[in-house]
């Protein structure tokens, strides 16, 4: 490679680089993020467990 070229690649890709965005997460955010899943996912799982919970329970009746 000529080293014009290499120069020139090289500039293109520092620049490149350095105006890529920087994602800073902190502990706000983090905790932002597990409040949303757990309301978004906390009622449907409640009921999942408490139904796996009653399927077991009327399996353990059924045997005795």
């Amino acid at each position: 490679m000529h080293k014009k070229t290499f120069s020139s690649l090289s500039v293109l890709l520092l620049s490149a680089l350095a105006c890529r965005p920087v994602i800073a997460v902190g502990w706000e955010e983090f905790l932002f993020l597990f409040i949303v899943i757990g309301l978004l996912l906390g009622p449907p799982l409640y009921r999942f467990i408490r139904r796996i919970d009653d399927f077991r329970k009327h399996e353990q009746k059924k045997k005795e």
